[in-house]
């Protein structure tokens, strides 16, 4: 059954939410400008509203650190409060921002806002002393202590070739784009000379706010003694994190089991938002948005909850979206077994929304909207295993859906429309010995046994086909069929010039120009639809509502609802359900 949240909790992320997704993005633009930004403030914080239990420790942006920590006499520094906290204490913060680095936590402690105020911790300072140049204003004694070469050098986009560089500024929250020279210098711009002492910026600095990164992390949950530790209520921004993940490589890591991350917002880092790295976490109603290469990392994170989560617009920084080191996504996990992804929304990611890679096991994807990505909306790539159930899959540049290497995925119920290709099925050429992870577990690395029931495909962009498929292994390696069981599914046809590219197997890809071909060549679609209709069979998509409408085409018209997928949505099973969706994405 879906999870009940607090009422303030519930409605700060729905404000959230409606703030990034009050106008439709544009299909096919690689614009982030698809929502609604913000650049000028923070977003809202989802916040906390439980009680303060009466052994808190209190800390205020106007408190002192020799203070006793008590609600009237607080504390000035987290740090202080860690310092001073037994394990299991709850250190409460008061309104306000602070520009603090606390580092590792090896301790469980409860972290969190006091109800209904709003709280910062931002990685920059504020920096006032500018001097008019020739070339722009400089401030001087510029050397911060950063790794400036702690990233994969093919994760660089050629084009962005700034991106695993940790400087930021802010001027008035807008940020500054880093160039490399004094003659690319342009208002809107900076740049970092750190072997000359200089920061220089092309915009004027007079009557603004200008915030430089100087910190590369918030803190780390570290070890069994952090053990169910929990952050909640707090927004984190401006923390200059490396784009090398095991190394102060977000703001915010998690290296301690059953950690909770609710109700907090992780903001315009220089690389990762948060990172998780220890199983049994739990992320919840969380807003990770604009980070310079992905809103949450995870890996070996077992049985992870991610629910309720809005990842929109990360990848600020452009890095690369091809080649052999990629991860730029709203949210990536790596060798996991058991994610639940349940009512997450992915929006507007300069990259995937939602990606699952490199022994991925057992994942349950339900009820989440992914729109507006610049590559695919949800990704699982050389792993095994997945229901993929009642998801909104709309408007995305790559696929809707991309498996890769992966076999026993089952989509159930999921709704695409306006993507590049709804649903990509590939074999690439990598073995599974590759990663010693997936040997280990006997990943084979290869797709097959996919099954689709009931999925509503309205149309596509671009002329492009409902589905794609391709078998890149080598000659030696024995592929089977990709899919072994399809039926249920509507295709709503617009200006595709084939249905899809099938494969049948043993290196041989079929075009299948109609439903009838499908069935004819391979046995599926008995039950499917394949037809052209006029308008939206959705209720009300400009309002984000596509659950079908009366007399379309699908409704009521699908195959008996599996019995699992029943249970993980929390309805009841149904043996003439609507095709597509089975509960509204994206809430609880």
């Amino acid at each position: 059954m879906w999870r009940r949240v607090p009422a303030v909790l519930a409605t700060a992320v729905l404000c959230v939410f409606l703030l990034f997704s009050a106008a439709p993005p544009r299909p096919g633009s690689s614009d982030p400008g698809g929502v609604p930004p913000f650049e000028n403030s923070l977003p809202r914080v989802p916040g906390t509203d439980t009680p303060v239990p009466s052994t808190a420790l209190f800390v205020s942006p106007h408190g002192a650190d020799h203070a006793t920590g008590g609600r009237t006499d607080p504390l000035r520094t987290l740090n202080e409060a860690v310092r001073r906290a037994e394990s299991g204490t709850t250190v409460v913060l008061r309104e306000g921002t602070y520009r603090q680095s606390v580092g590792i936590v090896r301790k469980r402690l409860h972290i969190r806002s006091f109800p209904g105020e709003r709280v910062w911790f931002k990685g920059s300072r504020i920096v006032t002393d500018w001097t008019r140049t020739s070339g722009g204003w400089a401030h001087t004694g510029w050397n911060p202590d950063f790794c400036r070469d702690c990233f994969l050098p093919a994760i660089i986009d050629p084009a962005h070739p700034h991106a695993g560089l940790p400087e930021m500024v802010f001027r008035d929250g807008t940020p500054l784009r880093q160039v490399g020279t004094r003659r690319e210098l342009e208002p809107g711009t900076f740049l970092s000379d750190p072997s000359a002492g200089v920061l220089l910026l092309g915009s004027d600095p007079n009557g603004a706010t200008v915030e430089v990164s100087t910190r590369p992390w918030l803190l780390q949950f570290d070890g069994p003694a952090a053990a169910g530790s929990s952050l909640r209520g707090i927004g984190v921004a401006h923390y200059a994190s490396r784009q090398e993940y095991g190394r102060r490589g977000a703001m915010v890591v998690v290296n301690s089991p059953g950690v909770t991350l609710e109700g907090n917002a992780f903001v315009w880092s220089a690389s990762s938002g948060t990172a998780v790295f220890a199983p049994e976490a739990k992320v919840v109603d969380n807003v990770f948005s604009d980070n310079g290469l992905v809103g949450l990392m995870a890996n070996k994170a077992h049985r992870i909850r991610l629910s309720g989560n809005l990842a929109a617009r990360n990848n600020r920084e452009r890095f690369a979206l091809s080649g052999p080191a990629i991860g730029a996504a709203g949210m990536k996990i790596t060798r996991t077994d058991h994610p639940v992804v349940r009512r997450n929304s992915f929006l507007d990611n300069l990259g995937t929304g939602w990606w699952c890679d490199l022994g991925c096991t057992n994942a349950l994807v339900l009820g989440n909207v992914t729109r507006g990505n610049l590559k695919h909306g949800l990704f699982y790539e050389v792993s095994s295993a997945a229901l993929l159930a009642s998801n909104l899959i709309a408007d995305n540049d790559g696929f809707g859906v991309k498996l890769s290497s992966s076999d026993r995925v089952r989509l159930v119920h999921n709704t695409f429309t306006g993507n590049h290709g709804s649903l990509g099925l590939y074999n690439d050429p990598r073995p599974p010995e590759s990663d010693r992870y997936s040997a280990a577990r006997g990943l084979s690395w290869i797709t097959g046994e996919t099954r689709l029931v009931n999925n509503y495909f309205a149309g596509t962009a671009g002329r492009h086909p409902f589905f794609s498929a391709a078998d890149h292994k080598p000659k030696s390696v024995p592929t089977p069929e990709f899919v072994s069981h399809s039926d249920g599914n509507v295709y709503l046809r617009g200006e595709e010039e084939h249905l899809g590219d099938w494969y049948l197997g043993s290196g041989v890809t079929e075009r299948i120009e109609d439903l009838s071909e499908l069935t004819e060549r391979t046995g599926h679609g008995e039950h499917s639809v394949h037809t052209r209709f006029p308008g939206t069979p959705f209720r009300a998509p400009e309002r984000g509502n596509h659950l079908l409408r009366d007399g379309v085409p699908g409704k009521g018209a699908g195959r008996p609802t599996p019995p699992e997928t029943a249970e993980r949505l929390g309805v009841p099973p149904r043996r003439h359900p609507d095709v597509g969706l089975l509960v509204p994405p994206g809430r609880a």
